[in-house]
């Protein structure tokens, strides 16, 4: 990680900005430069505001959910994120002001227990931020990095980062989205004239389109009744050795002039941000189910641990030592002799996107003292249920090793790899895994079973 990303992330932490616990992050490089607009002026290219766009590669104004989840090349360090970011461009008196990097936080700052959170739905389209804002706006803030919190007043310069990694000026521009949606439209309805479009972009700036920003008290309003995480859209622009920016503007939209489009420039309180989901299905729903839900469990294990795909389990049940089976609720014991058997889909696709590892992973730890020691994951038989259909003891191999499990007495989340195995049975063309932990210590241990607080789930990164 770039140190000014470090301090950067202090700063935000600060102040208060990044949320522990309950946050995951996607940090896209800049990507390309276009008078487009996918969302505001969709097939129209060159007709838009200039835009700097991140993440997805592929993203112009002819882009769709479609064309976004098929665009492999991405400047995003998830793998699985495939959306589509841009903002307006930014220049001063002496040039354009190129980004380098935005850093997008995706949240829950409410309790979950009273304000749970949805999957941000594929292909849904958001705007935030005032078009044509000439005041400051709650939803932008700005900082010049070194400097201190965000703020929503535009800072005239930017002094040199006296930070102890001594970076030159750099200017952030944060953009704070709705996290309410109405549960039925993906795409903003703009209209189809520009004087239209305009007037639509004037209720974007409160929240007011397809999606909308919470109440005070936190709940969603009425006709915005789904929760999803707000995102936080965070753009860094170094300014070099020049820390002047009294003369700074963003871009607007353009003038049809002579037969060509003009660009035109304004205030930087029309600072907004667009954006696309084209996350992978199944990331977006681990993020939510496995992270954002979570609360406190979450903190130490999701903030860059997102996997690329996931497979959350369908059956488990524990074996004694005698091979009976004994009916599981939220937690699964494994007593010296006994197994514990789980099964889960595999994953669909996987050519689609690149991953360099197989794991399992769940929740579980020593209760029997404080040792840590290794217990044994087999391969095991998919023909079995933890309803009608038990397995018996068969269900579970003594030969076909896949891994350890190195367990201490912290009940903590443990992603164990089984690449190999993975890799074999995706070449079997396998529909289901398999897997048992066989207890062959004195010790014994303790697991979330899928009825739990953590899910056993294959997860591939």
């Amino acid at each position: 990680m770039k140190p000014r990303i470090v301090v950067w992330i202090a700063l935000m932490l600060g102040a208060g900005i990044a949320h522990a616990g309950t946050a995951f992050n996607s940090v896209c490089s800049y990507s390309h430069t276009l008078a487009d607009d996918p969302i505001v002026y969709p097939g129209k290219t060159g007709e838009a505001m200039v835009h700097d766009f991140f993440g997805n590669a592929s993203t112009n104004a002819n882009s769709t959910y479609e064309t976004l989840r098929t665009g492999k090349d991405v400047t995003c360090d998830a793998i699985a994120d495939r959306s589509a970011y841009w903002v307006p461009q930014l220049k001063r008196a002496s040039g354009i002001i190129m980004p380098t990097f935005e850093k997008t936080y995706y949240k829950n700052d409410q309790p979950v227990d009273s304000s749970p959170v949805h999957a941000i739905p594929p292909g849904l389209q958001m705007l935030a931020g005032d078009h044509m804002g000439t005041a400051p706006n709650s939803h932008i803030n700005f900082i010049c990095l070194g400097s201190g919190n965000y703020t929503t007043t535009m800072p005239t310069s930017c002094p040199p980062n006296s930070a102890s990694t001594g970076d030159p000026s750099e200017l952030h521009i944060s953009v704070h989205f709705p996290d309410c949606w109405d549960g039925k439209t993906l795409k903003p309805i703009l209209g189809s004239s520009r004087a239209d479009r305009m007037k639509s972009l004037m209720k974007a700036s409160g929240g007011a389109l397809n999606v909308a920003y919470r109440n005070s008290d936190g709940t969603c309003p009425a006709a915005y009744p789904v929760k999803i995480p707000e995102l936080q859209l965070n753009v860094a622009y170094p300014l070099g050795n020049d820390p002047d920016l009294s003369t700074a503007q963003l871009s607007l939209d353009p003038i049809f002039q002579n037969g060509q489009w003009v660009p035109q420039w304004g205030s930087m309180y029309t600072a907004h941000g667009d954006f696309i989901n084209a996350w992978h299905p199944e990331s977006m729903q681990y993020m939510i189910e496995s992270c954002m839900n979570k609360g406190v469990v979450a903190g130490s294990t999701c903030s860059k641990n997102i996997p690329t795909y996931y497979s959350r389990a369908s059956a488990d049940v524990q074996l004694d030592s005698r091979g009976a089976v004994h009916p599981t609720d939220a937690t699964l014991t494994l007593a010296p002799g006994d197994v514990i058997l789980m099964k889960m889909p595999m994953p669909a696709n996987l050519d689609d996107y690149s991953y360099t590892g197989a794991y399992l992973q769940t929740l579980g730890g020593n209760i029997t003292d404080s040792t840590a020691i290794s217990i044994y994951i087999y391969a095991a038989s998919t023909d079995w249920d933890d309803g009608a259909h038990l397995p018996t003891a068969a269900a579970c191999s003594t030969t076909n090793y896949v891994g350890p499990i190195y367990l201490d007495n912290v009940q903590q989340v443990r992603n164990n790899d089984v690449s190999k195995y993975i890799a074999s049975q995706k070449a079997a063309g396998a529909k289901q895994i398999g897997f048992c932990l066989r207890n062959t210590t004195t010790k014994t241990f303790q697991f979330s079973s899928r009825e739990g607080s953590w899910a056993p789930g294959l997860y591939l990164k």
